[in-house]
């Protein structure tokens, strides 16, 4: 089996950042909940919150990882923010980041680190497009880069 084979047998891992109150979170879990997002498809590696959140809480009271990752301590230095969450997205072996309610532009660092879902999405159009053919090409866009 080749590696493209094995990987087209697993689940997509997801990484969802978030900001606010976790309306677009709370359609993904309900989405991965009640299986309309089938987990053979993809999975919920980890959730990052850039503030202390009520979408950190959900995600914690939901079963999945949370993590927060504070902005302050990089101050003006998007960049190195960046970094950080491209690190903690890596060591949780991310391969789609999926911006639910992340209240943030994303900058050249993390765009040129993973394929980016969601941005001006809607819950419903976001669980949507994570249902449709996204889900293939963010694979293929993870392994041709």
């Amino acid at each position: 089996m080749s590696m493209n084979e094995a990987e087209s047998d697993r689940p997509l891992k997801l990484g969802l950042l978030c900001s606010g109150e976790g309306l677009e979170l709370a359609a993904v879990i309900e989405a991965v909940r009640s299986g309309r997002l089938p987990e053979e498809a993809a999975e919920v590696g980890i959730v990052i919150a850039d503030r202390d959140s009520a979408a950190l809480t959900l995600a914690r009271s939901a079963g999945f990882y949370g993590v927060f990752i504070p902005r302050a301590p990089y101050h003006a230095n998007r960049d190195g923010f960046e970094r950080r969450l491209v690190e903690v997205l890596t060591q949780a072996e991310v391969e789609l980041v999926v911006l639910a309610g992340y209240e943030r532009e994303p900058g050249p660092v993390l765009a040129g680190a993973f394929s980016l879902l969601g941005r001006g999405l809607g819950p419903e159009e976001l669980v949507n497009r994570l249902l449709g053919p996204d889900l293939g090409r963010s694979r293929k866009n993870q392994s041709s880069a």
